[in-house]
C-alpha cells in the first residue's frame, strides 16, 4: 500500500492537466494516516496550504484540528485529510468544474489506497462532487 500510495503522490505533485499548476506554490496532496478508516475532504487548498503544501493549517485548520482533538482524531495518528483539488484556486475561489474534473482522479485513487470506512466532506464542493461521482468505497479485510 506505501508503495502505492507515494507513487500517486509523486505523480500528483508533477501534475500539469490544469492552469492551476502554473500558479501554484505547492500541490497540496494530503495528510495524516494512509491507512486511515476516517478521511476528510476539503474543497481546495488556501494561501497558507498552497504556501506550506500541507492541508487545513491555516485558520480553518487549526479551529479543525482542535475539534477533531476532541474527540480524540488527529491526523498524526488516525485519521487522513485531503482536498479535492490539490492546487490553490487563485484568490480562494470555488474550484472550477474542469478543475475537479482534472483532479478527481487523484482523489478516486487515494480513496482507494486508503479505502476508509468513513467520508467526510467539508464544503459543498467536495459533497457535490463526492455524489455526482457516486463514490462508493469498500473496506477490504
Amino acid at each position: 500500500m506505501e508503495n502505492q500510495y507515494e507513487v500517486l503522490r509523486q505523480e500528483c505533485l508533477s501534475c500539469q492537466k490544469c492552469p492551476l499548476a502554473q500558479t501554484r506554490n505547492h500541490v497540496v496532496f494530503g495528510a495524516g494516516v494512509p491507512n486511515a478508516e476516517v478521511v476528510f475532504i476539503g474543497e481546495g487548498p488556501g494561501e497558507n496550504e498552497d504556501l506550506q503544501g500541507q492541508p487545513f493549517v491555516g485558520r480553518g485548520g487549526a479551529l479543525l484540528d482542535k475539534y477533531l482533538q476532541a474527540v480524540d482524531l488527529s491526523r498524526e495518528k488516525n485519521i487522513y485529510i485531503t482536498n479535492m483539488v490539490k492546487c490553490r484556486p487563485p484568490q480562494n475561489r470555488d474550484p472550477h468544474p474542469d478543475e475537479v474534473a482534472n483532479c478527481i482522479g487523484y482523489l478516486s485513487r487515494q480513496l482507494e489506497i486508503i479505502r476508509p470506512k468513513i467520508i467526510v466532506c467539508l464544503g459543498r464542493i467536495a459533497a457535490n462532487a463526492l455524489i455526482e461521482k457516486g463514490f462508493k468505497v469498500t473496506k477490504q479485510h
